[in-house]
């Protein structure tokens, strides 16, 4: 796999977990960790220390498609200036776009606020408004870990 494509997929986990503490979880004091792996069909499983479980899938068009396991469901797109937007069942929706230095910004329809930083090890940092950090890493088995 590529650089690119290991950023991007990184990026897809780092999102989903972002989305997570946005969309599903309103106030939290404390975000379980949340590890996600791919498997050889390009299926992505997604669980935390609490039990809860993502599934999710790209299309050939780039077209994501996430569900957990009480049945919600999260759907995001890239356009072709690579903007990412994300929307759940509610309608809650959540963009977020990648500078030329790879810094991340996420922003969601309630004017919340994230921003990534990916340090020289690869590891990424997502702080909200808020003062919520979350931190994500990929081991060399490709296993993503954000706590």
């Amino acid at each position: 796999m590529s650089g690119k494509e290991e950023t991007m997929k990184y990026t897809t986990y780092a999102a989903l977990a972002l989305i997570t503490l946005l969309i599903s979880i309103p106030t939290t004091e404390v975000l379980a960790d949340t590890r996600c792996r791919t498997d050889s069909f390009g299926n992505t499983t997604c669980r935390d220390d609490d039990g809860n479980t993502w599934r999710g899938r790209k299309d050939s068009f780039g077209n994501e498609t996430w569900r957990d396991d009480s049945g919600n469901t999260i759907r995001g797109r890239s356009d072709s200036f690579g903007n990412k937007t994300y929307r759940d069942d509610s309608g809650n929706t959540m963009r977020g776009r990648t500078d030329s230095f790879g810094n991340q910004t996420w922003r969601d329809d309630q004017g919340n606020t994230i921003r990534g930083r990916t340090d020289s090890f690869g590891n990424t940092t997502y702080r909200d408004d808020k003062g919520n950090t979350v931190r994500c890493r990929t081991d060399s088995f490709g296993n993503t870990t954000c706590r």
